[in-house]
Protein backbone atom coordinates (compact mmCIF):
# COMPACT_ATOMS: atom_id res chain seq x y z
CA UNK A 1 0.00 0.00 0.00
CA UNK A 2 2.77 2.36 0.97
CA UNK A 3 4.73 1.42 -2.13
CA UNK A 4 1.80 2.14 -4.40
CA UNK A 5 1.32 5.57 -2.79
CA UNK A 6 4.89 6.56 -3.43
CA UNK A 7 4.69 5.24 -6.93
CA UNK A 8 1.59 7.31 -7.58
CA UNK A 9 3.22 10.39 -6.11
CA UNK A 10 6.23 9.94 -8.39
CA UNK A 11 3.95 9.56 -11.42
CA UNK A 12 2.18 12.87 -10.64
CA UNK A 13 4.56 15.20 -12.59
CA UNK A 14 2.57 18.36 -11.96
CA UNK A 15 2.81 18.01 -8.22
CA UNK A 16 6.49 17.12 -8.47
CA UNK A 17 7.33 20.27 -10.35
CA UNK A 18 5.41 22.44 -7.93
CA UNK A 19 7.23 20.87 -5.04
CA UNK A 20 10.61 21.49 -6.63
CA UNK A 21 9.71 25.09 -7.37
CA UNK A 22 8.49 25.58 -3.86
CA UNK A 23 11.67 24.21 -2.40
CA UNK A 24 13.85 26.29 -4.76
CA UNK A 25 11.96 29.55 -4.32
CA UNK A 26 13.45 30.37 -0.94
CA UNK A 27 17.16 30.11 -1.92
CA UNK A 28 16.48 31.81 -5.26
CA UNK A 29 14.81 34.69 -3.46
CA UNK A 30 17.68 35.05 -1.01
CA UNK A 31 20.26 34.72 -3.79
CA UNK A 32 18.56 37.44 -5.78
CA UNK A 33 18.29 39.64 -2.72
CA UNK A 34 21.94 39.15 -1.82
CA UNK A 35 22.92 39.92 -5.41
CA UNK A 36 20.99 43.16 -5.10
CA UNK A 37 22.73 43.85 -1.78
CA UNK A 38 26.10 43.13 -3.37
CA UNK A 39 25.33 45.38 -6.34
CA UNK A 40 24.29 48.15 -3.97
CA UNK A 41 27.54 47.72 -2.04
CA UNK A 42 29.59 47.86 -5.22
CA UNK A 43 27.84 51.06 -6.31
CA UNK A 44 28.48 52.51 -2.87
CA UNK A 45 32.14 51.53 -3.14
CA UNK A 46 32.34 53.29 -6.50
CA UNK A 47 30.92 56.45 -4.91
CA UNK A 48 33.33 56.19 -1.98
CA UNK A 49 36.27 55.66 -4.34
CA UNK A 50 35.30 58.81 -6.22
CA UNK A 51 35.13 60.72 -2.94
CA UNK A 52 38.54 59.37 -1.91
CA UNK A 53 39.99 60.39 -5.28
CA UNK A 54 38.60 63.90 -4.91
CA UNK A 55 39.96 64.17 -1.36
CA UNK A 56 43.45 63.04 -2.35
CA UNK A 57 43.48 65.40 -5.33
CA UNK A 58 42.36 68.32 -3.18
CA UNK A 59 45.37 67.79 -0.89
CA UNK A 60 47.76 68.01 -3.85
CA UNK A 61 46.11 70.87 -5.73
CA UNK A 62 48.20 73.84 -6.83
CA UNK A 63 46.89 75.87 -3.90
CA UNK A 64 47.56 73.14 -1.33
CA UNK A 65 51.09 72.49 -2.63
CA UNK A 66 52.07 75.80 -1.02
CA UNK A 67 50.40 74.97 2.30
CA UNK A 68 51.72 72.99 5.30
CA UNK A 69 51.10 69.25 5.48
CA UNK A 70 48.50 69.61 8.23
CA UNK A 71 46.48 72.06 6.15
CA UNK A 72 46.52 69.75 3.14
CA UNK A 73 45.49 66.81 5.30
CA UNK A 74 42.60 68.78 6.80
CA UNK A 75 41.48 69.80 3.32
CA UNK A 76 41.36 66.16 2.21
CA UNK A 77 39.30 65.21 5.27
CA UNK A 78 36.80 68.02 4.68
CA UNK A 79 36.45 67.04 1.03
CA UNK A 80 35.87 63.35 1.79
CA UNK A 81 33.36 64.06 4.54
CA UNK A 82 31.40 66.50 2.38
CA UNK A 83 30.98 63.91 -0.37
CA UNK A 84 30.15 60.90 1.81
CA UNK A 85 28.04 62.15 4.71
CA UNK A 86 24.71 61.59 2.89
CA UNK A 87 25.44 58.60 0.68
CA UNK A 88 22.38 56.28 0.53
CA UNK A 89 23.00 52.86 2.06
CA UNK A 90 26.18 53.85 3.89
CA UNK A 91 26.29 53.26 7.60
CA UNK A 92 27.40 56.69 8.92
CA UNK A 93 31.16 56.84 9.24
CA UNK A 94 33.05 57.95 12.30
CA UNK A 95 35.50 60.22 10.48
CA UNK A 96 37.70 60.51 13.57
CA UNK A 97 38.21 56.74 13.70
CA UNK A 98 41.39 55.88 11.80
CA UNK A 99 40.04 52.36 11.25
CA UNK A 100 37.28 53.91 9.13
CA UNK A 101 39.14 56.85 7.57
CA UNK A 102 42.87 57.38 7.39
CA UNK A 103 44.43 60.29 5.53
CA UNK A 104 48.20 60.68 5.20
CA UNK A 105 50.02 63.45 3.39
CA UNK A 106 53.78 63.17 2.92
CA UNK A 107 56.37 65.18 1.06
CA UNK A 108 59.86 64.69 -0.23
CA UNK A 109 62.13 65.40 -3.16
CA UNK A 110 63.00 63.61 -6.36
CA UNK A 111 65.73 64.35 -8.88
CA UNK A 112 63.30 63.70 -11.72
CA UNK A 113 60.24 65.47 -10.27
CA UNK A 114 61.50 68.05 -7.79
CA UNK A 115 59.46 68.71 -4.65
CA UNK A 116 56.85 65.95 -4.37
CA UNK A 117 53.77 65.71 -2.19
CA UNK A 118 51.73 62.50 -1.92
CA UNK A 119 48.25 62.18 -0.38
CA UNK A 120 46.69 58.82 0.47
CA UNK A 121 43.06 58.36 1.54
CA UNK A 122 41.99 54.95 2.89
CA UNK A 123 38.45 54.19 4.02
CA UNK A 124 36.53 51.23 5.44
CA UNK A 125 32.73 51.45 5.53
CA UNK A 126 29.60 49.33 5.79
CA UNK A 127 26.84 49.03 3.18
CA UNK A 128 23.37 48.31 4.58
CA UNK A 129 21.83 45.04 3.35
CA UNK A 130 18.14 44.81 2.49
CA UNK A 131 17.85 41.02 2.17
CA UNK A 132 20.90 39.48 3.80
CA UNK A 133 19.87 41.02 7.10
CA UNK A 134 17.19 38.33 7.39
CA UNK A 135 20.02 35.84 7.60
CA UNK A 136 21.84 37.91 10.21
CA UNK A 137 24.17 39.68 7.75
CA UNK A 138 23.13 43.30 8.21
CA UNK A 139 26.00 44.92 6.26
CA UNK A 140 28.70 44.32 3.67
CA UNK A 141 32.17 45.81 4.16
CA UNK A 142 33.46 48.15 1.45
CA UNK A 143 37.05 49.42 1.40
CA UNK A 144 39.24 51.45 -0.87
CA UNK A 145 42.37 53.54 -1.19
CA UNK A 146 43.13 56.55 -3.38
CA UNK A 147 46.56 58.13 -3.88
CA UNK A 148 47.40 61.40 -5.58
CA UNK A 149 50.87 62.82 -6.20
CA UNK A 150 51.94 66.24 -7.42
CA UNK A 151 55.31 67.91 -7.81
CA UNK A 152 56.64 71.44 -8.11
CA UNK A 153 60.07 72.97 -8.57
CA UNK A 154 61.22 75.31 -5.80
CA UNK A 155 61.56 79.05 -6.28
CA UNK A 156 65.26 79.90 -6.55
CA UNK A 157 67.43 83.02 -6.53
CA UNK A 158 70.55 82.70 -8.66
CA UNK A 159 73.55 84.82 -7.68
CA UNK A 160 76.02 85.05 -10.57
CA UNK A 161 79.54 86.29 -9.87
CA UNK A 162 81.69 86.83 -12.97
CA UNK A 163 85.46 87.25 -12.75
CA UNK A 164 86.35 90.49 -14.53
CA UNK A 165 90.09 90.55 -13.82
CA UNK A 166 92.55 91.08 -16.68
CA UNK A 167 93.18 87.34 -17.04
CA UNK A 168 89.57 86.95 -18.23
CA UNK A 169 90.60 88.98 -21.28
CA UNK A 170 92.19 85.84 -22.73
CA UNK A 171 90.78 84.81 -26.13
CA UNK A 172 88.59 81.72 -25.99
CA UNK A 173 90.32 80.00 -28.92
CA UNK A 174 93.87 79.01 -29.77
CA UNK A 175 93.56 80.92 -33.03
CA UNK A 176 92.53 84.04 -31.14
CA UNK A 177 95.46 83.74 -28.74
CA UNK A 178 97.95 83.30 -31.58
CA UNK A 179 96.52 86.24 -33.50
CA UNK A 180 96.66 88.55 -30.50
CA UNK A 181 100.21 87.53 -29.62
CA UNK A 182 101.38 88.07 -33.17
CA UNK A 183 99.91 91.58 -33.30
CA UNK A 184 101.14 92.79 -29.91
CA UNK A 185 104.89 92.22 -30.23
CA UNK A 186 106.84 94.99 -28.52
CA UNK A 187 110.33 95.82 -27.37
CA UNK A 188 111.39 93.39 -24.67
CA UNK A 189 108.62 90.94 -25.49
CA UNK A 190 109.05 89.41 -28.94
CA UNK A 191 106.28 86.87 -28.19
CA UNK A 192 103.59 89.52 -27.79
CA UNK A 193 100.76 89.28 -25.26
CA UNK A 194 97.95 86.72 -25.19
CA UNK A 195 95.74 88.88 -22.98
CA UNK A 196 93.62 91.70 -24.37
CA UNK A 197 94.39 94.01 -21.48
CA UNK A 198 91.99 96.89 -20.92
CA UNK A 199 94.02 100.11 -20.53
CA UNK A 200 92.88 103.64 -19.76
CA UNK A 201 96.15 105.03 -21.15
CA UNK A 202 97.31 102.69 -23.93
CA UNK A 203 100.93 103.28 -24.88
CA UNK A 204 103.15 100.43 -26.08
CA UNK A 205 102.81 99.24 -28.75
CA UNK A 206 100.92 101.96 -30.53
CA UNK A 207 97.99 100.02 -31.96
CA UNK A 208 95.58 102.27 -33.81
CA UNK A 209 92.07 101.88 -35.10
CA UNK A 210 90.87 102.82 -38.59
CA UNK A 211 90.60 106.46 -37.51
CA UNK A 212 94.21 106.58 -36.38
CA UNK A 213 93.39 106.64 -32.67
CA UNK A 214 95.56 104.67 -30.26
CA UNK A 215 93.54 101.82 -28.78
CA UNK A 216 94.21 99.19 -26.14
CA UNK A 217 94.46 95.45 -26.68
CA UNK A 218 90.89 95.00 -25.42
CA UNK A 219 89.43 97.23 -28.11
CA UNK A 220 91.80 95.80 -30.69
CA UNK A 221 90.61 92.26 -29.98
CA UNK A 222 86.97 93.27 -30.27
CA UNK A 223 87.60 95.23 -33.46
CA UNK A 224 89.01 92.04 -34.96
CA UNK A 225 86.15 89.82 -33.85
CA UNK A 226 88.14 87.93 -31.21
CA UNK A 227 85.95 86.56 -28.45
CA UNK A 228 87.46 86.90 -24.99
CA UNK A 229 86.56 84.86 -21.94
CA UNK A 230 84.77 87.83 -20.41
CA UNK A 231 82.68 88.07 -23.59
CA UNK A 232 81.89 84.37 -23.58
CA UNK A 233 81.02 84.59 -19.90
CA UNK A 234 78.48 87.37 -20.26
CA UNK A 235 76.93 85.76 -23.36
CA UNK A 236 76.70 82.49 -21.45
CA UNK A 237 74.91 84.31 -18.64
CA UNK A 238 72.38 85.71 -21.10
CA UNK A 239 71.77 82.23 -22.47
CA UNK A 240 71.37 80.90 -18.95
CA UNK A 241 68.77 83.57 -18.21
CA UNK A 242 66.92 82.51 -21.35
CA UNK A 243 67.01 78.89 -20.18
CA UNK A 244 65.68 79.97 -16.79
CA UNK A 245 62.78 81.73 -18.50
CA UNK A 246 61.85 78.53 -20.36
CA UNK A 247 62.35 76.38 -17.28
CA UNK A 248 60.14 78.62 -15.16
CA UNK A 249 57.40 78.60 -17.79
CA UNK A 250 57.52 74.81 -17.76
CA UNK A 251 57.74 74.00 -14.06
CA UNK A 252 55.97 77.00 -12.52
CA UNK A 253 58.90 78.02 -10.33
CA UNK A 254 59.86 81.66 -9.80
CA UNK A 255 63.49 82.39 -10.69
CA UNK A 256 65.38 85.60 -9.97
CA UNK A 257 68.92 86.71 -10.79
CA UNK A 258 71.55 88.85 -9.14
CA UNK A 259 74.56 89.64 -11.34
CA UNK A 260 77.90 91.04 -10.20
CA UNK A 261 81.47 91.21 -11.46
CA UNK A 262 84.62 91.27 -9.39
CA UNK A 263 88.32 91.87 -9.66
CA UNK A 264 89.51 93.81 -6.66
CA UNK A 265 86.94 93.72 -3.87
CA UNK A 266 86.85 97.50 -4.04
CA UNK A 267 85.72 97.16 -7.66
CA UNK A 268 82.86 94.77 -6.95
CA UNK A 269 80.05 95.79 -9.33
CA UNK A 270 76.41 94.88 -8.84
CA UNK A 271 75.07 94.88 -12.40
CA UNK A 272 71.43 94.24 -11.50
CA UNK A 273 71.23 96.21 -8.28
CA UNK A 274 71.46 95.01 -4.71
CA UNK A 275 68.56 92.52 -4.85
CA UNK A 276 67.71 89.68 -7.25
CA UNK A 277 65.44 90.54 -10.15
CA UNK A 278 62.80 88.38 -11.80
CA UNK A 279 62.73 90.59 -14.91
CA UNK A 280 64.58 88.34 -17.35
CA UNK A 281 64.85 91.03 -20.03
CA UNK A 282 66.40 93.45 -17.55
CA UNK A 283 68.86 90.86 -16.25
CA UNK A 284 69.89 89.90 -19.77
CA UNK A 285 70.48 93.54 -20.72
CA UNK A 286 72.67 94.05 -17.67
CA UNK A 287 74.75 90.93 -18.30
CA UNK A 288 76.11 92.39 -21.52
CA UNK A 289 77.53 95.41 -19.66
CA UNK A 290 80.19 93.34 -17.89
CA UNK A 291 83.74 94.50 -18.68
CA UNK A 292 87.21 93.56 -17.50
CA UNK A 293 89.01 95.89 -15.15
CA UNK A 294 90.82 98.77 -16.87
CA UNK A 295 94.44 99.25 -15.81
CA UNK A 296 96.22 102.54 -16.23
CA UNK A 297 98.62 101.48 -18.96
CA UNK A 298 100.56 98.56 -20.35
CA UNK A 299 103.02 97.22 -17.80
CA UNK A 300 101.10 98.67 -14.85
CA UNK A 301 102.58 96.66 -12.01
CA UNK A 302 99.80 96.72 -9.43
CA UNK A 303 98.23 93.53 -10.77
CA UNK A 304 96.53 92.03 -7.68
CA UNK A 305 93.16 92.12 -9.42
CA UNK A 306 91.55 88.85 -8.36
CA UNK A 307 90.36 89.18 -4.78
CA UNK A 308 88.29 86.08 -4.25
CA UNK A 309 87.99 86.44 -0.47
CA UNK A 310 86.77 90.04 -0.40
CA UNK A 311 84.48 89.58 -3.38
CA UNK A 312 82.87 86.38 -2.08
CA UNK A 313 82.37 88.11 1.27
CA UNK A 314 80.46 90.88 -0.52
CA UNK A 315 78.40 88.33 -2.40
CA UNK A 316 77.62 86.57 0.87
CA UNK A 317 76.47 89.87 2.35
CA UNK A 318 74.24 90.47 -0.69
CA UNK A 319 72.19 87.42 0.34
CA UNK A 320 70.54 89.31 3.17
CA UNK A 321 68.48 86.37 4.50
CA UNK A 322 69.31 82.70 4.68
CA UNK A 323 67.62 80.79 1.86
CA UNK A 324 64.55 78.67 2.47
CA UNK A 325 62.87 75.77 0.70
CA UNK A 326 61.36 77.85 -2.11
CA UNK A 327 57.83 76.54 -1.46
CA UNK A 328 56.03 79.90 -0.99
CA UNK A 329 54.65 78.79 2.34
CA UNK A 330 54.25 81.47 5.04
CA UNK A 331 57.68 82.53 6.26
CA UNK A 332 59.52 80.54 3.59
CA UNK A 333 62.06 82.07 1.20
CA UNK A 334 63.51 81.04 -2.17
CA UNK A 335 66.42 78.66 -2.37
CA UNK A 336 69.74 80.23 -3.37
CA UNK A 337 72.51 79.14 -5.72
CA UNK A 338 75.73 81.01 -6.48
CA UNK A 339 77.33 80.67 -9.91
CA UNK A 340 81.02 81.55 -9.82
CA UNK A 341 82.63 81.99 -13.25
CA UNK A 342 86.39 82.40 -12.94
CA UNK A 343 89.83 81.26 -14.04
CA UNK A 344 90.49 80.61 -10.39
CA UNK A 345 93.87 82.29 -9.91
CA UNK A 346 93.84 84.22 -6.67
CA UNK A 347 95.94 87.41 -6.63
CA UNK A 348 95.08 89.70 -3.76
CA UNK A 349 96.53 91.88 -1.04
CA UNK A 350 95.96 90.34 2.40
CA UNK A 351 98.92 90.92 4.71
CA UNK A 352 101.09 90.99 1.63
CA UNK A 353 100.51 89.58 -1.81
CA UNK A 354 98.59 86.29 -1.86
CA UNK A 355 98.70 84.20 -5.03
CA UNK A 356 97.46 80.74 -5.85
CA UNK A 357 94.18 78.84 -5.66
CA UNK A 358 91.01 80.14 -4.06
CA UNK A 359 90.97 79.88 -0.27
CA UNK A 360 88.12 77.76 1.15
CA UNK A 361 87.03 80.07 3.98
CA UNK A 362 84.44 82.15 2.14
CA UNK A 363 83.17 79.15 0.16
CA UNK A 364 82.55 77.31 3.41
CA UNK A 365 80.86 80.34 4.97
CA UNK A 366 78.49 80.64 2.01
CA UNK A 367 77.62 76.94 1.93
CA UNK A 368 77.08 76.92 5.69
CA UNK A 369 74.11 79.25 5.13
CA UNK A 370 72.45 76.76 2.80
CA UNK A 371 73.56 78.53 -0.38
CA UNK A 372 74.71 76.12 -3.06
CA UNK A 373 77.81 77.02 -5.10
CA UNK A 374 78.17 76.12 -8.77
CA UNK A 375 81.61 76.79 -10.26
CA UNK A 376 82.47 77.21 -13.93
CA UNK A 377 86.26 77.04 -14.18
CA UNK A 378 87.65 78.65 -17.32
CA UNK A 379 90.99 76.86 -17.23
CA UNK A 380 94.04 79.00 -16.61
CA UNK A 381 96.41 77.34 -19.11
CA UNK A 382 100.23 77.52 -18.97
CA UNK A 383 100.30 78.29 -22.70
CA UNK A 384 98.72 81.66 -22.06
CA UNK A 385 101.60 82.89 -19.87
CA UNK A 386 104.63 80.64 -20.49
CA UNK A 387 106.38 83.35 -22.51
CA UNK A 388 106.61 85.71 -19.52
CA UNK A 389 109.51 84.97 -17.11
CA UNK A 390 107.76 86.40 -14.04
CA UNK A 391 104.60 84.39 -14.73
CA UNK A 392 106.62 81.23 -15.38
CA UNK A 393 108.22 81.60 -11.96
CA UNK A 394 105.24 82.79 -9.92
CA UNK A 395 102.06 81.62 -11.63
CA UNK A 396 102.72 78.44 -13.60
CA UNK A 397 103.80 76.39 -10.52
CA UNK A 398 100.45 77.15 -8.84
CA UNK A 399 98.22 76.25 -11.79
CA UNK A 400 97.76 72.54 -10.87
CA UNK A 401 96.24 73.65 -7.55
CA UNK A 402 93.48 75.81 -9.04
CA UNK A 403 91.07 73.18 -10.33
CA UNK A 404 91.00 71.05 -7.15
CA UNK A 405 90.49 74.14 -4.98
CA UNK A 406 87.55 75.35 -7.09
CA UNK A 407 86.05 71.87 -7.06
CA UNK A 408 86.25 71.86 -3.28
CA UNK A 409 84.55 75.25 -3.24
CA UNK A 410 81.65 73.93 -5.32
CA UNK A 411 78.70 72.05 -3.87
CA UNK A 412 78.41 68.34 -4.62
CA UNK A 413 78.80 67.85 -8.39
CA UNK A 414 78.29 71.51 -9.31
CA UNK A 415 81.70 71.95 -10.90
CA UNK A 416 82.43 72.28 -14.59
CA UNK A 417 85.70 73.05 -16.37
CA UNK A 418 86.04 74.46 -19.86
CA UNK A 419 89.40 75.19 -21.45
CA UNK A 420 90.62 77.02 -24.54
CA UNK A 421 88.56 76.12 -27.63
CA UNK A 422 85.76 74.88 -25.36
CA UNK A 423 82.25 76.32 -25.41
CA UNK A 424 81.71 78.39 -22.27
CA UNK A 425 78.05 78.99 -23.05
CA UNK A 426 77.30 75.27 -23.39
CA UNK A 427 79.27 74.56 -20.24
CA UNK A 428 77.30 77.10 -18.21
CA UNK A 429 74.02 75.82 -19.66
CA UNK A 430 74.90 72.28 -18.58
CA UNK A 431 75.91 73.54 -15.15
CA UNK A 432 72.64 75.45 -14.82
CA UNK A 433 70.57 72.37 -15.63
CA UNK A 434 72.56 70.34 -13.13
CA UNK A 435 72.14 73.06 -10.50
CA UNK A 436 68.38 73.17 -11.04
CA UNK A 437 68.14 69.39 -10.70
CA UNK A 438 70.42 69.27 -7.70
CA UNK A 439 68.53 72.02 -5.92
CA UNK A 440 65.48 69.78 -6.04
CA UNK A 441 67.31 67.03 -4.17
CA UNK A 442 67.53 68.84 -0.82
CA UNK A 443 64.65 70.68 0.76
Amino acid sequence: MRISFLSAFARDQRGNIMMILGLALVPITFATGMAIDYGTAMQLQTDLNAAADAAALSATSAAMMRQPLATAQAQARVMFQAQTSDLPGLVPLNYADTAQLQITVTEGTSQAEGFVRTATVTYRGQSTNSFAGILGKDTLTVTGTATAKASTAPDTDFYVLLDASSSMALPTTTAGINFLKSRTVRDGNPDGCAFACHQTNPDNPNIRNSSGQIIDYYTFAHNNGIELRIDAGKNAIRNMVSSARSEAASNGAAYRFYLATFDRSANYRELTGSTPSGDFNYVSSKAITAETIAVQMHGYLYDRQTEHAGSLAKLNAAVTSNPGNGLRTPGDRPKATLFLITDGMRDEEINGRQMGPIAPDQCDAIKARGIRIAVLYTTYTPESINYDPWAVSNVVPRLPEIGPALKRCASDDLFFEVSTDGNISQALAALFQKAVQTSRLTR
